[in-house]
């Protein structure tokens, strides 16, 4: 059900009217320990004193047009910022808002009206600037890299240099501030146009915000990708794994896992999971219910150190001898040079059959009607169609730019015949790479 849950969302924000009534935006409050939320009908600031009794705090200003555009079921991302104020981002859509709880004012601060690719995205605080990376919708696992651009009330794409995770959904994903590293591993993912089950990326990466690049960690340890039943949290420096009554606690900047298996006390996973200060805070409903916490260091105290959380696959390496590892690496030597003259991209079958058709094109280029057709899009709506093209094409330019370092190797402008259409051509340049190749 999971899984699942992200779509079904998507399907309901596009398919119901959207009234701010009945409505809260909900938070954890790191001071008081308590959970807050603000009744977007009522205008009040409420907190729960005893599980599922509410009081109300004080009024809140709320601008009626600054909800207008908020789901029906809303989740959300908080972060305290330095100002005194909390910063709330909606998951599945770039709105975000600021709250002044002192004088009860709550601020929408972004100008975006797109929704429905992010759900269960990475959304986390660096430097007092919030970025969210991957999650899924309209049937793709997204790979962006964004940051929100609080002088523009936008949010911004960030360019990798090198290809990374295969998706970055419901997995090992969080921001070490000691490190300054983003951690990403262990994502599901699938390709749903075609019949396959749900993977598991068996490897690890480390983003840095300096170089913009993703490092290859290595393969996560087996035990923790087979477990069945698995939910992930993330405290700020370990991720906390829920496997039936087992629990795994993975140190990502010391590369450690311990095992938590204890039979006079369990912990269960719970609906919601917050994590401050070394305590984890357990809900089970988003209105009331019980509440538990526990501290990571008990966890840690009655855990046994397993292993690592990855192994660098060169490992291997050691265990070769002085003649076999020489061959071996004249064989990788080899099919590396002969990769290298074969100008070896990786693309998929959509990907592929675009290129060919962008290049056997004439001047103009191809049409919006002919790329939806040529990439089986017609049967959908019309957003859809946009979405999925647009996010194809993407894919293109990114993969293009890393191998050939051309900006926009897939080059949109107006049609001068029809100004509500677009006419698709291929760069100059990347033209006669491509061509003896595709």
């Amino acid at each position: 059900m999971k899984r699942l849950f992200p779509f079904l969302v998507v399907l309901i924000f596009f398919n119901t009217a959207v009234l701010a009534e009945g409505k809260y935006l909900n938070w954890f409050d790191i001071t008081t320990k308590t959970r807050k939320r603000i009744d977007l009908g009522g205008g009040k600031l409420q907190a729960e004193y005893l599980p599922g009794q509410w009081q109300n705090i004080k009024t809140v200003q709320i601008d009626s047009i600054s909800v207008s555009h908020l789901p029906p079921r809303i989740s959300t991302h908080f972060f305290n910022l330095n100002n005194g104020k909390l910063r709330v981002a909606v998951a599945g859509t770039g709105l975000v808002y600021d709250f002044d709880e002192t004088n009860g004012i709550l601020s929408r601060i972004d100008r975006t009206f797109y929704a429905g690719y992010n759900f269960g995205a990475a959304v986390f605080l660096r430097q007092d600037t919030l970025y969210s990376f991957g999650g899924t919708g309209f049937w793709n696992f997204s790979k962006a890299l964004t940051y929100f651009d609080e002088s523009a009330g936008e949010w911004e794409n960030i360019k990798a240099q090198n290809l990374g995770p295969q998706a970055t959904f419901n997995g090992f994903h969080g921001y070490d501030k000691q490190s300054d590293l983003f951690f990403s591993g262990g994502s599901e993912f699938q390709f749903f146009l075609k019949d396959e089950p749900t993977k598991r990326d068996k490897q690890c990466y480390a983003f840095n915000f300096k170089t913009h690049t993703w490092t290859l960690l290595g393969d996560i340890l087996p035990e923790l990708l087979q477990a069945e039943a698995r939910e992930i949290l993330w405290t700020g420096k370990y991720f906390i794994q829920f496997s039936g009554d087992i629990i795994y606690i993975i140190d990502p900047v010391n590369n450690q896992v311990s095992r938590y298996q204890s039979v006079t006390q369990r912990y269960q996973p719970a609906p919601l999971m917050y994590a401050h200060d070394g305590l984890v805070y357990l809900y089970w409903d988003q209105e009331g219910g019980k509440r538990i916490t526990f501290s990571v260091s008990e966890l840690m105290k009655h855990s046994q150190l397993i292993g690592n959380f990855y192994s660098p696959s060169s490992n291997l390496i050691y265990y070769i001898g002085g003649g076999v590892a020489l061959i071996l690496l004249m064989i990788v030597f080899n099919f590396f040079k002969k990769s290298r003259r074969k100008n070896y991209i990786d693309l998929d079958a959509q990907e592929l059959s675009l290129l060919k058709a962008l290049l056997s094109a004439d001047s103009t280029g191809l049409s919006t009607v002919e790329v939806n057709d040529l990439l089986g899009l017609s049967n959908k709506t019309l957003d859809n169609q946009r979405r999925l093209r647009l996010n194809i094409i993407s894919n293109i330019n990114h993969k293009l730019f890393l191998k050939y370092r051309v900006e926009f190797a897939v080059i949109r402008r107006p049609s001068a015949l029809d100004k509500r259409q677009s006419l698709y051509s291929l760069d100059p340049e990347i033209a006669q790479y491509l061509k003896p190749i595709v």
